[in-house]
């Protein structure tokens, strides 16, 4: 019997190691993505009467930097869909990687987060959350329940209402607790 029992607790701890996703982004792009972000946070807001009409996807980035056992900053495809008509915004953040501090990325996150939230009169008012998992320095999987509000406006790129740009804040608590606070942006299809 406690031969069984050791054997079942030295899986269960081989079954906690784990190695981290590759990164799927270079250095070079975080950097572009972060030029780009300060590029359509300086557009001007659309006006009201000019937002789109029905729905519009908008794609582009979620970044932000993290503190805590988490350090550096975050990375990940945003998709945000905004209907105009019935105010809903849906949408998700996908492959996210973490970036270390100095800007090298690290390893791809495991999840995703979705996002929930409303439009009025071109002003954004959404949540992301779900689950991540990460790989930490004692090479074992941790996990996360992350929930941050995203908080911004449709702004006008080439034409009208053809961008969305705001805040990120937040955090992540579980095995692996830290503080989110960046940004997000995209543009239509």
């Amino acid at each position: 019997m406690i031969r069984i029992t050791t054997s079942l607790i030295a899986l269960a701890a081989l079954s906690a190691c784990g190695t981290p996703n590759p990164p799927t982004v270079t250095a070079a792009q975080v950097h572009r993505s972060f030029e780009e972000a300060r590029a359509i946070g300086r557009l001007p807001l659309t006006d009201t009467q000019d937002l789109p009409n029905g729905s519009a996807t908008y794609n582009g980035k979620l970044g932000a930097d993290v503190s805590g056992e988490l350090n550096g900053s975050i990375i990940g495809d945003m998709q945000m869909i905004v209907g105009f008509n019935d105010h809903n915004i849906d949408g998700a953040v996908t492959n996210i990687n973490l970036v270390d501090p100095d800007g090298r990325p690290n390893q791809r996150l495991g999840g995703r987060l979705e996002i929930e939230g409303r439009e009025t009169s071109g002003r954004l008012n959404a949540d992301a959350f779900g689950n991540i998992t990460a790989v930490n320095d004692s090479g074992f999987v941790v996990d996360s329940d992350v929930l941050l509000e995203l908080r911004g406006d449709v702004v006008d790129d080439i034409g009208r209402g053809d961008a969305v740009f705001g805040s990120v804040v937040g955090d992540g608590l579980g095995d692996l607790n830290f503080d989110v606070d960046g940004v997000f942006f995209g543009t239509a299809d």
